[in-house]
This record gives structure tokens, C-alpha cells and sequence, in this order.
């Protein structure tokens, strides 16, 4: 063999071993095999936690988990059930079903549960849905507007409840405490990060985030981001831009540890019951209505005004003893009414249900007349909320009820953040099957 060709064959060794092969490729190779391998991995692991979330989901949904508020794994397994309603919304949610502490002045007062609390009167689907509630005490419209925002496209075309009380707005802010106790990093990443919302709905989420700086201190990527969306000078664009690919990850990330806490909350209690219990029947709303109020004469009937006895004994006769004079605080509230910055919050929240094909409808508790007169605020003051939160939604063509025609009933709420009495509830629960079975439009 002539010298030439032996020296051409050490050069292309893989001509002894088969066309086209180089082992210097080999562990190019073996690196996107293994990449390929991991991501089969995850999709194959996201779909098995899907599957499992869905089958659980109404085992799971009367529960309230922790990771239902901060997650998004179970929401969206929830939307997907058409006879599941979402409602988000704080503490007005939560002082129903159940017994709940909250401090009036210097006493804890534990309002007990009652039966017509929306999720325990619909939960065995008497008419043919019941509720999944997101509930967190003090959680603030921005945290709301992140965790719709985490939801995507699941959203489009769903029903959806948001509800609140006026006490959030007539301050003039969420408290840095209410806030960031309510706030998960998932949610808002896929807030900045969203590709399924307008860069102006981002812009003002990440001006308005960028007021409690300290929620972002444990995620740079998220902090870069917020910064540069939440000024307007041109270059900032761009720089938001460049974290686009590393808030993305960060997002997937999160959301895979999201559908490993529910898996794991699954395995954890073999217990849950996925067999759902249905009792359909035709509900006499005026009976309903005549039961709850009869309750007025054994739990609020050491005063006037429709207070329960444990609340005015420890609190509110003391508010009463020292009634102020009607219009006296009308000042204070309207300018708190005016300032509060929970208004651009609620904005911020229609503007996603907008952009995300939401269907919801926007529900408020009435102010309790009786109280916010003796704190001094004028029934012509009062009004000005149901007029500012009515003009806040119209433009949007929401669907609103307030039960501003029962502010001044006696017995309807039960304190100054309009927790609901058990009569109120009735009413809560008369729209929310209306709003279900397509009446509330």
C-alpha cells in the first residue's frame, strides 16, 4: 500500500468505521440525548400531574390548600370542570363556611360559620354547580390581578367571580405587609413574563409592583425585569427583552415545583375521596331568605342595629356610645375614596379578565350604613364608592352587583368590612346561581 494513502487513512479514521461518524461528536451526541431524554421526562410528568390534579380536583376544591392560592396547578384543573365556579376574593370568602377570627379593637372575636356560606350551601350541587374559592384574608387586588394573569389561556370564555368589600377601597394603599404576605413569585413572573398580555397591561403591573420593592429582592431575574418594563425610556424596552428567555425559564421552573407540591399533597393523603356527592334540588330562595333572618332574633339581638352580640359587646357599643355627628368624616373618606391606589389595582385586574377572554362578574359587599354613619360618614358620602366602583367597571362591560339597596339593612352585614350576616349570605348566593345558570349577563 503506498505510503500517501496509509497517511490519508490516520487522518479520516472514521473511514475504517463507517461512513459519517466522528467520535469527536460523541458527547454532542450524548448531551442532546440527554436533554431530549429530560424534557420527554417533564412533559410526560406534567401530563401525569395534570391527569391526576383533574381527577382530585373535586376532592381537593372545598380544602382552600395553600398551594391553590400560590399555585396554579389546581386552578387551571378547576376551570376545566364546567361545573366548578371560580371565585377570588379575601377574608369576605373565608367568614362564612366556617368559624373566623378577626381583632376588633383590642379583642379577637371569632365569628362562627353558617350554613348558607356560599361554598358549604353549594357544595353537595344542589343546582348543579359548586364553588372553587381563592381566598387569602387582606389579599390585595395586584396579588389578584398576578394570579388571574398565571392562569392564560385557560381563562378564555370561563365564568369568574371577583369579589371584595369597600374597605379596600377607601385606604389610600395595601399595606406592604398585606401584600407581600399574599404574594408568590410564581404569580407574578407570569404576570411580567406573559405573552398573552398587552405590553401596555405589563407596563402598569410592573410601575405598580415596583411600590414594594422588598417582594423582589429574592428573584434578580424578576427584579431586572419589573425595573426596566416599569420605565417608559425607550432602550428599557430592550433590556426587558433580553430577560424574556431567562423569565421564561424561571416561569416553566416554578410552575413544574407548582404540579410537584400538588402531587405530592395527592400522595400524601391517600384518603381524598375523588366521588363527588350530588343532591340536586329546587331551592326556595323567599324561604332561604325568612330562615336567615330569623336568625337576627338569637344571634344579634342586643341592639339595634343588626350587630351580632359578641361583636357589639366587645366593640362596637363603644362605637355607638361615641356616634359622631352624620357628614363629620365625610372629608376623610371621599379623599381616601379619591387617593386609594386599589382603584389602579382594579384596573389592572378587569384589564386581564379583558385580555384574557374572561367572563366574570364583579362582586361587591354593600358598606354597613348603620356603622359608617356613627363613624360620622353621610349616606351621600357612602353612595360615591357605588358610583366610583360602578364607572370604574362599565367601561369594561362587566356585569357589577354591590347590594347597594341593602347598606342600610339591619341585618345584612355584620361589621365595618361588610363581612356578610347570615341573611347577606342568602343574597350572595342567590347571584352567584344566577350568574352560574347565565342570568347575571
Amino acid at each position: 500500500m503506498p505510503k500517501k494513502f496509509e497517511i490519508m487513512q490516520d487522518q479520516y479514521p472514521n473511514k475504517k468505521e463507517g461512513r459519517g461518524f466522528n467520535p469527536k461528536y460523541a458527547h454532542l451526541t450524548s448531551t442532546l440525548l440527554a436533554i431530549l431524554s429530560a424534557l420527554i421526562v417533564l412533559a410526560y410528568g406534567t401530563v401525569y400531574a395534570q391527569s391526576l390534579e383533574k381527577k382530585y380536583i373535586y376532592a381537593l376544591a372545598p380544602l382552600i390548600l395553600p398551594q391553590s392560592n400560590i399555585g396554579s396547578a389546581l386552578q387551571e384543573a378547576a376551570f376545566q370542570q364546567p361545573d366548578l365556579l371560580m371565585v377570588y376574593g379575601a377574608s369576605e370568602l373565608l367568614f362564612g363556611d366556617k368559624p373566623a377570627s378577626m381583632d376588633y379593637g383590642k379583642s379577637r372575636i371569632t365569628i362562627e360559620g353558617t350554613p348558607y356560606g356560599a361554598s358549604q350551601f353549594f357544595q353537595y350541587y344542589p343546582t348543579g354547580f359548586a364553588l372553587y374559592d381563592v381566598a387569602m384574608g387582606g389579599i390585595a387586588e395586584l396579588n389578584i390581578a398576578q394570579t388571574l394573569a398565571a392562569i392564560g389561556p385557560e381563562l378564555r370564555g370561563k365564568k369568574v367571580v371577583l369579589s371584595f368589600t369597600p374597605d379596600t377601597y377607601h385606604k389610600p394603599e395595601a399595606r406592604d405587609f398585606s401584600y407581600s404576605k399574599t404574594f408568590s413569585l410564581f404569580h407574578a413572573n407570569a404576570l411580567i413574563f406573559n405573552p398573552y398580555l398587552s405590553m401596555k397591561t405589563r407596563r402598569i403591573a410592573a410601575q405598580r409592583m415596583n411600590d414594594y420593592p422588598d417582594t423582589l429582592r429574592n428573584d434578580p431575574v424578576l427584579q431586572f425585569a419589573v425595573q426596566r418594563l416599569g420605565n417608559e425610556r425607550w432602550y428599557n424596552r430592550y433590556l426587558y427583552y433580553l430577560s424574556w428567555p431567562l423569565g421564561q425559564m424561571d416561569t416553566s421552573v416554578i410552575r413544574l415545583q407548582d404540579h410537584w407540591e400538588v402531587l405530592t399533597y395527592i400522595w400524601n393523603h391517600p384518603d381524598l375521596n375523588t366521588q363527588t356527592i350530588r343532591k340536586p334540588e329546587q331551592i326556595d330562595w323567599s324561604k332561604q331568605i325568612a330562615e336567615a333572618e330569623a336568625t337576627k332574633s338569637i344571634y344579634a339581638n342586643n341592639n339595634p342595629y343588626g350587630i351580632e352580640n359578641e361583636l357589639w359587646n366587645a366593640y362596637y357599643s363603644g362605637v355607638f356610645s361615641k356616634s359622631q355627628k352624620p357628614g363629620s368624616a365625610d372629608y376623610w373618606f371621599l379623599n381616601n375614596l379619591r387617593d386609594s391606589q386599589e382603584w389602579t389595582d382594579l384596573d389592572l385586574v378587569l384589564q386581564v379578565l379583558k385580555e384574557s377572554g374572561a367572563q366574570p362578574l364583579i362582586l361587591s359587599r354593600p358598606l354597613n350604613g348603620p356603622i359608617w354613619s356613627a363613624k360620622g360618614v353621610s349616606r351621600w358620602a357612602r353612595k360615591q364608592y357605588y358610583v366610583k366602583l360602578r364607572n370604574a367597571v362599565s367601561s369594561y362591560g362587566f356585569p357589577v352587583v354591590d347590594f347597594a339597596s341593602h347598606e342600610s339593612d339591619g341585618y345584612f352585614t355584620i361589621d365595618h368590612w361588610s363581612h356578610m350576616s347570615p341573611e347577606g349570605w342568602v343574597y350572595v348566593d342567590i347571584t352567584l346561581d344566577a350568574f352560574f345558570h347565565g342570568q347575571i349577563h
